[in-house]
């Protein structure tokens, strides 16, 4: 039984809480568990981040932009300026109503395989004045592919994306926080705007814990949003030297702390129980 299979999971929070370890890390966790696994790189101004992570420094290409699979920035548009569905080049019917089936209409050219993980890019800001990066944005809330596969979206820092109404098309909203009280208040702004869209699978991880007693200040600055908190991710100093040597991250000691995540998740789906 795999209750979040066909989920589409956006992973989001400040800049530096972590996102895209998490990301990483949960990835190879999911593949463990048999799980199809995509992942999304929402990231429009990141470059080699999460290719980095995925697969250290030995990437030479990265993949096409899917931003391109659908036409480009010529064709795209901004999701605020126009919120009409995205398509396919030469098709009327909305991605949401005809999914991408990623076996037969994407070419090998636009991801990257590791361990059954296939790496997406949505988009990258890539010359001066090219504009904003909503067109990216609009791949991301509508790139939704057949199957049963997760799909992890990696989204960029901050909250824009909720102006924006990405989540709109998202099945869980998982919210990484650091201990910081910016973490907290992104968490609290969050919260206010799932519940005005009605999103109830919105949840927070905490990242970055060195301490019971730093977890514990957390849960306490975040008041009754800790009934929120479905994980915990200690500090892993190993962590932080493999990224910084430039090495492909591995899941290593911090298993147990994901699949936690993971376990928490699938609960939730399964039982369909929300934290009112």
């Amino acid at each position: 039984m795999k209750p979040i299979a066909g989920k589409r999971i956006l992973i989001c929070g400040k800049g530096g809480s972590g996102k895209s370890t998490i990301v990483v890390l949960m990835a190879d966790v999911l593949q463990k568990k048999g799980y199809d696994t995509l992942v999304l790189d929402g990231d429009a101004s990141n470059p080699e981040g999460l290719i980095r992570l995925m697969f250290g420094m030995g990437v030479n290409n990265e993949p096409k932009p899917l931003l391109e699979f659908f036409g480009g920035i010529n064709v795209v548009t901004c999701p605020v300026d126009d919120p009409l569905p995205l398509t396919r080049i030469n098709d009327s019917v909305p991605v949401l109503e005809k999914r991408i089936d990623i076996t037969r209409e994407i070419s090998s050219e636009y991801y990257i395989k590791k361990r059954g993980v296939s790496l997406f890019q949505a988009g990258k800001i890539e010359t001066y004045g090219q504009g904003c990066d909503g067109p990216i944005e609009k791949v991301v809330r509508d790139f939704m592919v057949q199957g049963e596969w997760v799909s992890l979206i990696d989204m960029k820092a901050g909250i824009e994306h909720f102006g924006r109404k990405i989540p709109d098309t998202m099945d869980i909203i998982l919210v990484v926080l650091d201990p910081t009280l910016e973490s907290v208040s992104i968490a609290k702004r969050i919260k206010g705007f799932c519940r005005k869209t009605e999103m109830k699978n919105f949840w927070f991880v905490l990242n970055k814990i060195s301490s019971n007693e730093m977890e514990s200040i957390m849960m306490e600055k975040l008041g009754e949003l800790k009934s929120r908190v479905i994980g915990s991710v200690s500090y892993d100093p190993e962590l932080v030297q493999r990224e910084l040597a430039g090495g492909s991250l591995t899941i290593g000691n911090r298993y147990k702390d994901i699949e936690q995540i993971i376990k928490g998740l699938e609960k939730f789906v399964s039982d369909n129980k929300h934290v009112s």
